[in-house]
């Protein structure tokens, strides 16, 4: 009777043990991060660098730093800023970024009053991360950089609002959205130019070129203290029309309507048409021209590409006799074959007026 007595009180014991540890464990979780309810409704799951190193942080078999997520992903860490991946070793130290400058940088992030609806992890990385020196976003995740002299707080602004551009894209305009991409890009004037494309340097790709539009319309002023964005090949996004109204509208709702513009001089008026939309697997793109002698001779040039941009078909560079013309397209990209199901747009070129329209291939 005894044992048995002390075999309840081990195992009572072990019992309270176990749930004194799950406990803590639980508190340590709680004192993971910080959280923050902003006015434009974004909500943050704050990490400091003091958190990551105690909470998120283990070290491998070779004694290398890695920082674990929840979900199990891992980053090594640089802890020696002598490591020959540190290129530029500053003053010798590296120097996260101070928290309080990254909230205010994301509470003056301001959508033209429209709440965002936004939950959102931030990583103040107290290190870099291994092939991964820069600040970057995965998801609702932005991980923000230390660098390797002090950081001010514009700099701060700008890093944090444009990763938080990427964030907002990815949520209210992912990848799989083909007309909101189609309309960003068409309204940026960029649409089927090869110079950009997500195979691109970086400053041409439109991922980048979105986020900095969004830092530049939207960021506090801190985040715009340069007065430019990175490519200086572009327009300032304020010099766009049309395009702060659809970035709003992607979380409003609100589709801004704008007059219609005057054909500037020189520019002929095109109307242009594909069918059948959808199709497989060929479609016919008729091309209706605004007026002129039907006896004239026109220079076109139509060009079929995908959603990012990318060059898919040649499909016609040539002279056209008359106020219309018809070109097919059998779904073969120059190389001959047969491309996947889904959503392309044919770019028409002629003179100095270019029309662009979306094509749904189904297989």
């Amino acid at each position: 009777m005894e044992k048995t007595e002390t075999n309840r009180f081990i195992l009572i014991s072990y019992v309270a043990l176990s749930l004194v540890l799950f406990l803590h464990s639980g508190l340590q979780a709680l004192e993971c991060y910080e959280a923050f309810e902003l006015h434009n409704d974004v909500r943050i799951h704050l990490y400091t660098p003091e958190s990551i190193l105690e909470y998120m942080t283990e070290r491998d078999d070779e004694g290398s730093l890695f920082m674990r997520l929840e979900d199990g992903v891992r980053y090594r860490l640089i802890e020696d800023i002598n490591d020959p991946v540190i290129t530029h070793k500053g003053d010798g130290i590296f120097h996260p970024m101070k928290p309080a400058w990254v909230v205010q940088a994301l509470e003056e992030i301001d959508l033209n009053g429209f709440a965002m609806s936004f939950d959102i992890e931030v990583y103040i990385l107290p290190y870099p991360r291994y092939y991964l020196l820069a600040s970057s976003t995965c998801g609702n995740r932005i991980f923000l950089s230390p660098g390797v002299y002090e950081v001010n707080s514009s700099v701060v602004a700008f890093t944090t609002t444009h990763e938080f551009g990427h964030a907002f894209q990815g949520k209210y305009m992912p990848d799989s959205d083909v007309d909101g991409w189609y309309q960003y890009l068409t309204i940026r004037e960029i649409y089927g130019d090869p110079t950009y494309s997500n195979y691109a340097c970086h400053m041409n790709r439109p991922k980048e070129i979105f986020a900095e539009d969004f830092r530049y319309l939207f960021g506090g002023e801190a985040s715009r203290y340069s007065g430019t964005i990175e490519n200086p090949n572009l327009p300032l996004p304020d010099q766009i029309e049309g395009l702060e109204e659809f970035i709003v509208s992607l979380v409003s709702g609100e589709i801004i309507a704008t007059e219609e513009l005057d054909i500037p001089a020189g520019r002929e008026a095109l109307t242009v048409s594909n069918y059948p939309n959808p199709f497989n697997p060929t479609t016919t793109i008729r091309v209706v021209f605004g007026g002129g002698d039907p006896s004239m001779l026109r220079n076109i040039d139509m060009k079929v590409y995908r959603v990012d941009g990318s060059l898919v078909r040649n499909l016609y560079r040539g002279q056209v006799r008359g106020n219309e013309c018809a070109i097919m397209w059998d779904g073969r990209d120059n190389n001959g074959q047969d491309v996947a199901s889904g959503a392309y747009f044919y770019r028409l070129v002629s003179g100095s007026s270019t029309v662009s329209g979306k094509m749904l291939l189904l297989r």
